[in-house]
């Protein structure tokens, strides 16, 4: 509690970089159409759905460290944070970021339709 904000400093630092992964996985996603062969475009997609994946385990680290920390945050270490510190509208922050893990597993989800496509289509 001696330093809340140099943890919120963290959370959000965890969100930048979340949000930085998610740009550059849809950057190579984009990009891998320009290849003539297939193997190579294959290979950006895998590359690029590696890249969601740790994105998501960022952003998953990320809350719930947050959601930790709120949880833990007695009344009594609320009336010793300093009066510009409203834990409430960092409850706020945690509600977003899960909202970022919908938004990473949906990404994750569409990259890797097609292996999934095809995993299924073996069993046949």
């Amino acid at each position: 509690m001696s330093n809340p904000q140099s943890f919120l400093n963290c959370i959000l630092g965890g969100y930048r970089n979340l949000i930085i992964s998610v740009s550059c996985g849809i950057a190579i996603y984009g990009f891998s159409r320009n290849f003539a062969k297939k193997k190579s475009r294959q290979n950006m997609k895998k590359l690029s759905l590696l890249i969601y994946i740790s994105a998501f385990l960022i952003i998953l680290n990320t809350v719930l460290l947050l959601r930790r920390y709120l949880n833990l945050v007695s009344d009594e270490d609320k009336k010793k944070l300093p009066i510009y510190v409203n834990l409430d509208y960092w409850r706020v922050y945690e509600y977003i970021g899960w909202f970022l893990v919908l938004i990473v597993v949906g990404l994750i989800g569409l990259s890797s339709k097609d292996y999934v496509k095809s995993l299924f289509s073996f069993f046949k």
